[in-house]
């Protein structure tokens, strides 16, 4: 009889034990959490529609893309910035700041785990948020950088070495007035009868 006892109270502190696991996971990283370790990057290239914006060897956009950006790696943004006809440019964005409500979040929710009723202090959180960079944004002080809200931020680039930008539908109606009219190459299939 003892022995189904002691199976028995096993299997509840194994059930225990589980859930407090459990709970350590998934209450770990307060910046983690509530602002993930990457941001979105809304890149947008200043009068030029046709500029082909590359990130990381890609080409993600023409005139605006968005990117999903590491924290950590909110001073190292590269963007390469290319048009036909103009010269081939990289963009550099090398200015982030602390985030430091989400570094009070993850002390506020200072984890540990308890081995044989004592309480140990383990800063789990604290390890994951800093592994991650989940601390990090970038600096809207940093020119052509703003935020939208915690996990977007717009990064306005003026293709200055372009000289010559697009002609966009919009420019054209604020400098002429007008709205411009758009010519259809499609054949017209009315009746010649």
């Amino acid at each position: 009889m003892k022995k189904f006892k002691s199976v028995r109270r096993l299997r509840q502190n194994t059930g225990i034990v589980l859930f407090a696991c459990m709970a350590l996971v998934i209450s770990q990283g307060c910046a983690t959490i509530a602002g993930g370790s990457k941001y979105y990057a809304h890149v947008v290239v200043e009068g030029h529609p046709a500029a082909a914006i590359t990130y990381e060897g890609m080409t993600k956009g023409y005139g605006s893309a968005v990117l999903k950006v590491p924290r950590k790696e909110a001073n190292k943004l590269v963007v390469t910035v290319s048009e036909k006809g103009c010269p081939t440019v990289q963009k550099q964005f090398t200015q982030r700041k602390f985030r430091g409500w989400a570094f009070v979040g993850t002390l506020v929710t200072f984890t540990g785990l308890t081995v044989n009723g004592m309480w140990l202090p383990i800063p789990f959180g604290v390890m994951l948020d800093g592994a991650t960079g989940a601390w990090w944004k970038p600096d809207v002080e940093e020119m052509g950088v703003s935020k939208t809200d915690f996990k977007n931020f717009n990064y306005v680039i003026r293709y200055n070495e372009c000289e010559q930008p697009s002609p966009s539908p919009l420019s054209q109606i604020k400098s002429e007035g007008t709205i411009p009219t758009v010519v259809s190459a499609a054949p017209s299939h009315e009746n010649s009868n």
